[in-house]
């Protein structure tokens, strides 16, 4: 007669064998290297709040949030000011001599008598 069970009833089957022994230590493995990671992360978060360093999304987050208050003062105040874009900029030279031509004019002869005779600087 031939047997439908186990060749060797005291040889425990591969599946048996994976659940007690496989199993567990698959589960210690995963386990182990999750825990490791989250406390690294801690250790590293916790090192970083106190040298008062932020991660890079906190400090982007900062600097949108930022970039948008001050894109909202810049349109409130073109909203409130005629901001005419086409204004000349003087050149150093023309400052120069606009402060030339100023400290000529303070400085005409009869300017500079009144100012003597009434004792202004």
């Amino acid at each position: 007669k031939k047997s439908t069970g186990p060749s060797n009833p005291l040889q425990p089957s591969n599946f048996h064998l994976f659940v007690k022994a496989g199993l567990p230590f698959l589960l210690f493995s995963v386990g182990a290297s999750f825990v490791l990671k989250s406390a690294v992360e801690g250790k590293n978060l916790e090192r970083d709040k106190s040298k008062g360093l932020i991660s890079k999304s906190e400090r982007q987050a900062r600097l949108d949030s930022e970039r948008d208050e001050m894109m909202e003062k810049l349109n409130k105040k073109l909203k409130t000011q005629d901001f005419d874009n086409t204004k000349r900029i003087e050149r150093p030279e023309e400052i120069l001599e606009r402060r030339q031509k100023e400290r000529e004019e303070r400085n005409k002869w009869y300017r500079r008598t009144w100012r003597w005779i009434t004792r202004q600087t």
